[in-house]
């Protein structure tokens, strides 16, 4: 019966692994870029407050922040009407809340799909623009931006596997699955760089993967490890691990990638996502200075209900979004 199982599943890999393949008509690259603010901007203290509210209070909150004030949606207006973002449309970028995993910490995340190939495709410049405005405006002490298809995309290459889920995958789930590799193998879940974005890998209407770039361990560290607890994850159906060389094997593949940031206690202007902007007038400074003073009040609102009681009543009846 295991023999059976276990062939099951490596049949299931090869297909689903060659459907999502002939899927895979244009390049994509993901960007992930978190709400929850750095500690260096915040405090430790108000930090630990919301994480201890929990991930779907945190997912509740991203999701308020994303869809009802649009905080994304405005950094984009805001670098389109200033000239620095020539190529975004609404038909090429879309973000929503998904999980993002670093050094055994899941939160909700601005994650975007972004159209880099073909005709009306966004240019690498602006992505990197983009992706530096965010990190700016959101408080982040990094943020992320890769191609799964162009490992010759951004700064550098880094390996890659994809464990790819059945239907819908939640970001709660994402988070128990995050949590169960970490009993498999602690460096994929808890060392250095060990960490995950969920996306709608190659096309999938749905965002039911999990992409981890490789941490600061071996490729075949990241490959064993990450293969054992999708085949052992108790989920019905289970994970696929779709990253396979040419005979169905577990394997990487590699990526584009570049990772963006800002040391807030050495620049608290935040000078190192600014530079990225292609000399930004005073006009779109002043503006992305202004949207970075609203995020964090929302965060400070946040920590407020938190340290009152009262996070559920507020995310339910008291939001509001930060006056603009």
């Amino acid at each position: 019966m295991k023999n059976a199982r276990t062939i099951s599943r490596f049949a299931t890999a090869v297909l689903l692994a060659a459907v999502l393949g002939a899927q895979s008509v244009r390049a994509t690259t993901y960007m992930s870029v978190e709400p929850i603010p750095s500690p260096d901007v915040v405090g430790q203290e108000a930090l630990a407050a919301m994480l201890g509210a929990g991930y779907p209070n945190l997912e509740r909150w991203s999701t308020r922040l994303l869809d009802d004030c649009g905080i994304v949606q405005r950094v984009i207006d805001v670098l389109k009407s200033n000239g620095k973002l020539g190529t975004v449309t609404a038909g090429n970028v879309s973000f929503r809340v998904a999980a993002g995993g670093f050094e055994s910490v899941t939160d909700p995340s601005f994650v975007a799909t972004i159209r880099d190939s073909g005709p009306g495709a966004v240019s690498e410049a602006d992505v990197n623009v983009l992706d530096n405005a965010l990190g700016y405006v959101l408080n982040q002490g990094g943020t992320v931006h890769f191609s799964p298809d162009n490992p010759k995309a951004y700064q550098f290459s880094l390996d890659y596997a994809v464990v790819t889920f059945g239907g819908t995958l939640t970001g709660l789930d994402a988070k128990r699955f995050f949590d169960f590799l970490g009993t498999v193998d602690f460096a994929l879940w808890g060392g250095q760089f060990a960490g995950f974005t969920q996306i709608d890998f190659q096309g999938s209407p749905t965002n039911n993967s999990m992409l981890f770039l490789k941490p600061a361990t071996t490729k075949q560290e990241l490959v064993t490890g990450l293969s054992t607890a999708a085949s052992t994850f108790p989920a019905t159906p289970p994970p696929v691990y779709v990253t396979l060389n040419n005979n169905g094997a577990p394997t990487t593949a590699k990526a584009g990638i570049t990772f963006p940031g800002n040391d807030w206690i050495a620049f608290p202007q935040g000078d190192q996502y600014l530079v990225n902007l292609g000399n930004p007038s005073p006009q779109l400074l002043s503006q992305l200075a202004a949207l970075r003073l609203q995020h964090l009040q929302a965060v400070a609102n946040l920590v407020d209900a938190i340290n009152r009681g009262k996070v559920d009543q507020y995310l339910a009846h008291q939001f509001s979004c930060p006056a603009q």
